[in-house]
Parts: C-alpha cells; structure tokens; sequence
C-alpha cells in the first residue's frame, strides 16, 4: 500500500509559507497547536513533514497530521491553509 500524501495544490501553498518564513499557528487534527517559523518539508518514504523553528528548535509536524496553517503574517496573501481536503500528488 502506498503512503497518503498531500495534494499538490496544498502542498505548493506548505512550500511557498517556508520559502517565505512566514510566522505560524499549526492547528492539529487532535485539536493542539504549534506556533513557529515554517523553515522547509521533509519527506520519508512513509510521510511528509512540516519543519518548524520554534524557540530555537527544530520541530518536525507530520502534513497529514495538520488540519489548518494559520499565517501570522498580516502581509500573507493567505491567511489560513487547509489542508484537510481530497486529492493527491503523484510525484
């Protein structure tokens, strides 16, 4: 079975928000959240990560574990990403 991953519309957004390193509230789908820097993704062959600076650290979120990105930048041509939505990237 193949691993799920991100559909790549979303995933353009997650890549555009870390170029940028825009400031973030990670809301989860287990209802915590995260506020960081969004520095870069990561992929494993099994998921794909979110990597956050946060007070100095390094965080590692799974993508498919976040249910919105909320950009903390008034200046953000987005606000809020979900990422909870059909699809998928064939890469």
């Amino acid at each position: 079975m193949s691993p799920a991953i991100l559909a790549c519309d979303l995933h353009d957004h997650v890549e555009i928000i870390c170029m940028r390193r825009y400031p973030v509230l990670i809301h989860q789908l287990d209802g915590s959240t995260i506020q960081g820097i969004a520095r870069d993704t990561r992929s494993t062959a099994q998921q794909e990560f979110l990597l956050l600076d946060k007070d100095g650290q390094k965080v590692e979120i799974p993508l498919l574990q976040i249910e919105r990105i909320e950009v903390l930048d008034a200046n953000a041509p987005q606000q809020q990403i979900w990422l909870q939505q059909g699809g998928s990237c064939a890469i």
